[in-house]
């Protein structure tokens, strides 16, 4: 690298004192023109035809009357004949004052500075009053020339004193008048300055060209080349453009090619600028496309003006319009960016203003601007070409730092690799090769160098390595094998990457994967077995379910599948902990196992013992594959088989706990054909299994789905009734049991079925709160409730609290307690006239923040009880934990009364506890006159129940309502 940059630096000062000379040449070519008179002296415009003199009538007319006048034959004259101009051409004609005092040492030359007119015609009167013509330009050959100039001229005869030239100039472009006057010497003398700088200026555009190549040879770097091509497109135009060609080169297309070879060249270099910016610039995307496109469109508008000269000025224009959005874009890259782009950029700039200060003056059809305009284009360029060969120079100088650091990077990489890395050809011989020390393999590094792997490497493992580098030589892409070799005792897992490194070589990375080989076998286990029992989980069991219904289908056989779930595992994890739940299902999973399949229980000896299949699905929950069954007995057999075994109890830590099972059974082909639907049958039999009581074991019928169907249709149907609007509230009266006053009501919810007609609750309450569709019913009847107390407190109804029923998973729901406030808050009723009847599982289950909850709503005024009091677990520490006001005796123990002794004695000690806690009571299911006398007797405050009033509708409630009190029955006979 330090080699690098002192080549660089020397390259850099030799390009600077190059670009010295450039510039010095720029600024004194445009001076080498002579310093006699300019358009500014006596220049006078006749006419102009900017579309050709066909389309415009005082311009035939002048060239009519010029043609009649210098043919027209005089004495001793010659005789002149005008020709003929194209008609679509543009053209201008001027006249030209010719003051004798400044030429005094003979005529003028009078020439025109602009190298690439077609034609330059002076038309003048000689001292012996003669009409004289000369005609130049390069629309002629540039032999005719006896001064070798790039610019058209005429050697003026003897003129009279105050003489007047006429010239006319036509072109395939717009027309620039810039005419002037110079004596013969110094016309001359400048003429051969000026070749001389033109000349140095191809020379220095060859050199930079053959840079170029060199570098584009040595980096391969597209930039470079880009450079070369806009060169070379420059050196063409130059040549081309001031006659260098013409005047200098052997066999040059004569002028009749001219306008081809002219629009050639200017679209050669539009092109050579537009792709030598997008290749620098790394222009991306919409810019980069709408760059392109208008250099192409500039390109092939030039290419048009060989044949119609409004594609010069269409041309112009985009280019004039490009350079203008282009240098707007380039603005910022001229601070922002690195050397070499700022370089890039002046450069750019620079050909673009001189490109543009040139358009102008075409497009301006005339408009007289200095005579720098003539050459403003060549020195932009020349300043881009110098400018841009700098920036070259320092991008290949960036490139090749950053490919070193590159270089340095990868190797450090490489080193910090713990791979071995081969460079093997293609008849398999190791030429090159890194080992980390980390790295363990067959052999050494050194083994390998310089040997084939066929001789040091076991026979199969050499032919799969061969066999990879073939293919990847052949397909030109990576390849990947895998290899086992012994190591210390122990088989050694690797991947080796074959990548291509030209036509014969490639690169092998080879990587030990033994540890990543033991992980996913771990991670299959994770993913295959459950980590509690070691049992195949649920995607094992379906994926080996699948196999040995494929072997059953093809061996025509049966098979059997049991679904096994335990009763009453959930007590044992409430009551005895999770850990004791874990060891419990170890203990099932070890005897299904071990126990189950060492037993001879089989009564037919076609099933082979050690052909069954245990998984647990998850939970509670296992199963067992029967392979080969002939029959629903032999299932049967192994289920009650089963059932004994978990039966016998189980050690968990001190204590013997022992559980029962149910057991539901699906046969193949009898109850399904695959996998999904055996399942599906078979858990549908075992939750059969637990309706008829638990301990027992159900084989699949027909009618079992249809009975899941029917509840399943009955919860969708909920769905769509809570959507519909199709539920209702009805009210039941509590009254006071020695007046017959309305204290209190309960809502009791109602659906009205468009089909089926009025549903019981009985039927519908148990599926919602199966489904967890209990938590939107129960929101709507808190709502539909407090929004009933709002409308019937607005109509002067004196309304008694609301009895409400909240479930334990609406309770638990997380957002519970912020509905009732929202219910209460929307509604703006008093929040005393609100109460939830609460269950007595709820009173189990006393976490804090539940708990906190309740005695927040309480606060608000919101009233508690609980329901069906007595048939649960409730004690007196639990009531006590929760702000709970009033207990309702179930109904089971109202039915027994006043006959049944024990029903009698439970209802008057719970009457009797309420009484001492100051809790308020209340007996639920009053049906009969007998019942309400025993009730009335044992100072029962408040009665509900069908003996005074069914549930009602809303508008009878409210008449009942406004009534106040309901008519108590007489008291019986003996009471």
């Amino acid at each position: 690298m330090p080699g690098d940059d002192r080549i660089t630096r020397a390259m850099t000062k030799r390009l600077c004192k190059c670009l010295m000379f450039l510039i010095l040449l720029a600024f004194v070519l445009p001076w080498t023109a002579p310093k006699a008179a300019t358009v500014s002296t006596g220049l006078t415009p006749l006419w102009d035809a900017p579309k050709g003199p066909g389309q415009s009538d005082d311009a035939r007319r002048w060239l009519t009357q010029l043609r009649d006048s210098v043919s027209l034959p005089r004495a001793g004259c010659k005789k002149l004949s005008l020709p003929d101009l194209s008609l679509t051409k543009p053209a201008r004609a001027f006249q030209i004052a010719i003051e004798r005092n400044q030429w005094a040492n003979g005529s003028p030359i009078v020439y025109l500075q602009e190298p690439i007119a077609e034609f330059f015609i002076v038309v003048a009167t000689d001292v012996n009053a003669c009409p004289w013509l000369s005609i130049s330009g390069r629309g002629l050959p540039f032999g005719h020339r006896d001064i070798v100039s790039p610019f058209p001229y005429a050697r003026l005869p003897a003129l009279p004193e105050g003489a007047v030239i006429t010239a006319i100039v036509q072109d395939y472009k717009a027309i620039r008048p810039w005419i002037m006057l110079a004596n013969e010497s110094s016309f001359v003398r400048d003429n051969t300055v000026l070749w001389v700088g033109l000349g140095a200026y191809s020379g220095i555009l060859l050199m930079m060209i053959v840079v170029a190549v060199g570098f584009g040879a040595y980096a391969g770097s597209r930039v470079a080349l880009a450079y070369a091509a806009y060169c070379i497109a420059l050196e063409v135009w130059l040549v081309q453009n001031f006659g260098i060609g013409s005047a200098f080169v052997p066999f040059w297309p004569g002028p009749q090619y001219f306008p081809t070879l002219q629009a050639i060249s200017v679209a050669g270099v539009v092109l050579g600028i537009g792709f030598a910016a997008l290749e620098f610039l790394q222009l991306r995307g919409k810019v980069r496309a709408a760059v392109a496109g208008s250099v192409l469109l500039s390109a092939i508008f030039f290419l048009g003006s060989a044949w119609h000269a409004a594609g010069y000025r269409a041309g112009a224009a985009v280019l004039f319009v490009l350079a203008v959005a282009t240098m707007v874009l380039l603005v910022r890259r001229v601070f922002t960016g690195d050397a070499s782009l700022r370089l890039f950029t002046l450069g750019l700039g620079a050909t673009l203003l001189g490109g543009g200060v040139q358009a102008f003056s075409v497009i301006g059809s005339g408009v007289e601007v200095s005579r720098l305009a003539a050459f403003a284009f060549p020195i932009g360029s020349l300043f881009q070409a110098a400018f841009w060969l700098a920036a070259l120079i320092i991008r290949l100088r960036d490139e090749h730092r950053e490919l070193h650091e590159l270089e340095e990077r990868q190797a450090a990489i490489m080193w910090a690799t713990p791979d071995l890395i081969l460079v093997v050809d293609r008849q398999g011989i190791c030429l090159d090769y890194k080992q980390p020390y980390a790295t363990r393999f067959f052999v050494t590094g050194s083994e390998l160098l310089g040997a084939n792997v066929a001789a040091v490497l076991p026979s199969e493992t050499a032919s799969i390595i061969q066999r990879g580098v073939e293919q990847a030589l052949q397909r030109d892409d990576l390849q990947s094998v895998f290899l086992e070799l012994p190591l210390e005792g122990n088989i050694h897992h690797y991947e080796a990457r074959i990548a291509p490194n030209g036509p014969n070589k490639v690169v092998i990375v080879v990587r030990d994967i033994t540890l990543q080989k033991h992980n996913e076998e771990k991670i299959r286990r994770l993913a295959y077995f459950d980590t509690l029992t070691g049992l195949p989980n649920r995607q094992s069991f379906l994926e080996r379910l699948d196999r040995e219904l494929l072997r059953a289908r093809r061996t025509n056989r049966r098979m059997a599948l049991l679904f096994l779930d335990l009763d009453g595992f959930k007590r044992i994890n409430d009551t005895l902990g999770h850990s004791a739940g874990d060891c419990l299902l170890q203990t099932i999973a070890d005897r299904l196992q071990e126990k189950l399949r060492a037993g001879a229980f089989i009564a037919r000896p076609a099933l082979d013992e050690s052909s069954l299949h245990f998984a647990r699905l998850g939970g509670d929950e296992f199963t067992v594959v029967l392979p080969d069954v002939d029959s629903a007995e032999t299932a049967c057999v192994v289920a009650r088989r089963i059932q004994t075994l978990l039966a016998l109890p189980a050690l968990i830590g001190e204590q013997e706990v022992a559980v029962t099972s149910s057991i539901g059974i699906a046969l193949f082909p009898d109850d399904g054909l695959d996998a999904v639907t055996l399942l599906k049958h078979a858990d549908t039999a075992m939750y059969y299994a637990k309706e008829q009581g638990r301990n027992n074991w159900q084989l699949y019928e027909r009618t079992l789905t249809t009975r899941t169907t029917a509840h399943l249709a009955l919860e969708g149907d909920i769905r769509k009734g809570l959507e519909r609007g199709e539920f209702r509230l009805f009210y039941q009266p509590q009254v006071r049991a020695d007046d017959g006053a309305i204290v209190g009501m309960e809502a009791l919810m109602r659906w009205q079925h468009p089909q089926h007609g009025l549903v019981s609750p009985a039927r519908f309450i148990p599926v919602a709160e199966e489904s967890g569709l209990i938590i939107p019913l129960g929101e709507w009847v808190l709502n539909a409730a407090c929004g009933q107390v709002r409308e019937w407190q607005q109509r002067g109804v004196s309304v008694p609290r609301v009895a409400v029923n909240v479930s334990a998973r609406q309770l638990g729901a997380a957002d519970f307690l912020d509905s009732v406030e929202a219910a209460v808050v929307a509604t703006g009723i008093p929040a005393d006239r609100l109460e939830l009847e609460l269950t007595e599982s709820i009173l189990m289950d006393p976490k804090a923040e539940r708990i906190e909850g309740l005695f927040r709503l309480r606060a608000m005024g919101v009233h508690f009880s609980i329901d069906d009091f007595g048939t649960g677990y409730s004690s007196l520490s639990y009531i006590k934990r929760f702000p709970i006001g009033t207990l309702k005796i179930d109904h089971s123990f109202i039915r027994g009364l006043p006959q049944d002794a024990d029903d009698a004695g439970i209802t008057t000690a719970i009457i009797a506890m309420a009484r001492s806690l100051g809790l308020e009571v209340i007996a639920e299911g009053v049906e009969t006159r007998e019942q309400f006398d025993f009730l009335q007797h044992a100072q029962c405050p408040k009665l509900q129940g069908y003996l005074f009033s069914y549930p009602l509708p809303t508008d009878e409630m409210e008449a009942l309502l406004r009534r106040g009190h309901i008519a108590l029955p007489s008291h019986t006979s003996g009471q």
